[in-house]
């Protein structure tokens, strides 16, 4: 399973996956010794069926999403079966290496599993296997307690619920079963315990190799210097108005952290107040407020990536990606609840929880930063072409604040697989449009996999538009999805315009995640030859758009999780940039984007927590860059993710109180 699922060199934690399978083998052997003769061939050999069925659904899982899916999943999984048709495919796709993991269990219940040894005669040795097992399995916990917090492998072994990432390290049938344990019971990191001096590391801006003083994140037009030889000197030189000087105060609230530690009777609660107080807030900016008080249109289009805007194909979505800010490296990094967790980054500003459904779980917490809340004075609706119950939206978009219209819930779209992008905005526009201000929500879903030209409605309807591109049909097919979503947004634009709002309208467009059910061959067509799997795979594009705006270009690496706070800042609304995990992009904070693996990329450079190697970014140089700087980001990214799931977990917006609820209700 660890190859099938892995490509690519040896890996250097090829031994210590063997040697937890090794363990596993014996903690195997200790509980069906226990059994007795005659029940233990039945049982264990409905054991090993039901580990290999577990392990073969991961493959299948993997082989679509890229990921393997959490245990609390399972339980909400009979909504699956509307993707038969896909799952029927992957697994013949994937039949010969099904075969291949159920070829150790064929031999042990045929040859193996007879029942030779006599339960009574043994005595209590028989108990000899089970406690080995169990001494190791107590030892192995031992040793990552006392292993230092900055260790990966501890993290995923005893803190995160990651079952893809952990088996990199201990291999999936220890993955599933430390997924298992965090479903019953959660180990609290020893991280949580901040030192009552605690500050979260900040980014330094680091000097270039070819030049000192100049920002990469943002490409700026610098103003001619001197004077031009056509300059009279007899000419008076007109006075001119000094400008107003920026505002450059940090994106905070009235909210004393100190105050409330002080008074607080739990210490996680004490240490996410000094934690929060620690962090450094963003700065406003010369685009702050800027569309204050214009109309948002939020777009979370299902697997858009930036291989689909194109000057020809898709002009409209071309348009908005390099009229508006344009994010040249913008990435979608991709979490475990797929489409579901990417809503939630865009949608709160948080990181998702480990194994959970932290969309459906945030709808019965305090959302003091969502958009319908912040703001209240607006016409607040949220649509979705598809089924209105798929991961219980019907649940979280009306605690968000929307008022929320889908399949099934007062939207009739056609029912298709997938279902029409166009047909949504046709049916939905006239609810909103003469309602400003208004803050519309849409999560498209015309772009869902799979990609073949007769299995999928959309790539049917729109077929005669790329049957002649020189490639694949799956490329193919993907792109003709994404013209439903072109043609949704230029039918969006012209209404925009016929009602004379679109020059006050932030439209803002982003990936739920990248378009994991196309094949790495795909992938390899479209970019034009072959990516890196650990960080070009996520590279996405993101929208940020006004009709008729000057065009403004964004370097620095971004993430859709750093949409909202940028939102705020451009609409000129109070926010707290510590209390959120992204951060304004348009802001001078440096870029970074953090992946599920504990992995980043920041202007400097990229780290692979898999390997511990950080590559340094041209025309940066090693010399250049501090001795802490790889530690130093990796507590940020640590913290971020920690302070994110507690976020979820202790309702720690309503904690906070009257300071922030204030505000919202301001």
């Amino acid at each position: 399973m660890y190859v099938l699922t892995r490509a690519g060199n040896f890996s250097k934690h090829y031994f210590s996956v063997l040697s937890f399978a090794m363990l596993n083998g014996v903690l195997f052997w200790g509980i069906s010794i226990l059994i007795p003769p005659k029940f233990r061939r039945i049982i264990t050999n409905g054991l090993l069926l039901i580990g290999t069925v577990m392990v073969c659904a991961q493959l299948v899982y993997y082989s679509f999403f890229r990921t393997y899916f959490i245990l609390t999943s399972v339980g909400r999984g009979a909504q699956i079966v509307e993707f038969m048709d896909i799952i029927l495919e992957l697994l013949r796709n994937k039949l010969w290496a099904i075969l291949l993991l159920f070829l150790p269990m064929i031999i042990y219940a045929f040859l193996i599993s007879k029942p030779k040894t006599d339960f009574k005669s043994i005595g209590k040795k028989r108990f000899l296997p089970l406690i080995i097992a169990l001494l190791i399995i107590i030892g192995v916990h031992a040793s990552f307690i006392l292993v230092p917090n900055d260790s990966v492998a501890k993290d995923y072994f005893l803190y995160l619920n990651r079952p893809y990432q952990a088996s990199e390290y201990f291999g999936t049938y220890t993955a599933v079963g430390i997924d298992f344990r965090n479903s019953i019971f959660e180990i609290n990191s020893s991280q949580d315990k901040l030192a009552e001096d605690y500050t979260d590391p900040t980014m330094p801006s680091i000097p270039t190799k070819e030049s000192e003083g100049n920002e990469p994140g943002n490409s700026k037009t610098e103003e001619p210097t001197g004077h031009s030889d056509n300059t009279d000197p007899e000419t008076p030189e007109t006075p001119t108005e000094p400008e107003a000087p920026i505002d450059r105060s940090p994106h905070i609230l009235n909210i004393d952290f100190e105050d409330l530690a002080s008074g607080r009777s739990r210490d996680v609660l004490k240490q996410m107040d000094r934690y929060f107080n620690s962090v450094e807030p963003t700065l406003r900016n010369e685009h702050t407020g800027i569309f204050e008080d214009y109309n948002l249109i939020v777009i979370t289009a299902e697997s858009f990536s930036h291989y689909v805007p194109d000057p020809d194909l898709t002009p409209t979505l071309y348009k908005m990606m390099t009229e508006g800010f344009h994010l040249t490296n913008f990435y979608n990094p991709v979490w475990n609840v797929s489409t579901l967790d990417g809503e939630y980054v865009v949608v709160t500003g948080l990181y998702p929880k480990d194994g959970a459904w932290s969309l459906y779980h945030m709808a019965s917490r305090e959302q003091a930063f969502s958009y319908p809340n912040r703001l209240p004075n607006y016409s607040s609706y949220a649509f979705h072409n598809h089924t209105f119950d798929y991961y219980s939206r019907e649940v979280s978009h009306p605690a968000m604040g929307y008022d929320y219209y889908a399949l099934g819930r007062g939207l009739d779209v056609t029912p298709s697989w997938p279902e029409s992008d166009l047909e949504m905005m046709e049916l939905s526009v006239d609810m909103w449009i003469d309602q400003e201000p208004f803050n519309i929500y849409y999560l498209t879903v015309s772009g869902h996999a799979g990609y073949s030209r007769y299995g999928n409605a959309m790539s049917m309807k729109n077929w005669h538009r790329v049957e002649n591109l020189p490639l694949s049909d799956e490329a193919k097919s993907y792109l003709a999805c994404n013209l439903e979503l072109e043609d949704a947004m230029t039918y969006l634009l012209e209404r925009l315009r016929d009602a004379g709002i679109a020059d006050r309208t932030l439209i803002v467009l982003s990936a739920d995640h990248y378009p994991y059910g196309l094949s790495d061959e795909t992938f390899n067509e479209l970019a034009g030859g072959e990516i890196d799997h650990q960080f070009e795979l996520y590279r996405s594009a993101g929208i940020i758009y006004v009709d008729g705006m000057e065009p403004v270009v964004i370097d620095k690496p971004v993430a859709n999780i750093d949409l909202m706070p940028t939102i705020y800042n451009l609409l000129g609304v109070p926010y707290d940039s510590r209390l959120l995990m992204g951060r304004d992009i348009l802001s001078d904070s440096p870029g970074l984007v953090l992946f599920n693996d504990l992995s980043w990329i920041s202007e400097v450079g990229r780290y692979t927590s898999a390997s511990e190697k950080f590559e340094v970014n041209a025309p940066y140089s090693l010399e250049s860059i501090p001795e802490n700087y790889v530690n130093s980001i990796n507590d940020i990214v640590r913290n971020r993710f920690l302070f994110s799931r507690l976020i979820l977990e202790e309702d720690y917006y309503a904690q906070i109180g009257p300071p922030l609820i204030e505000e919202e209700d301001r």
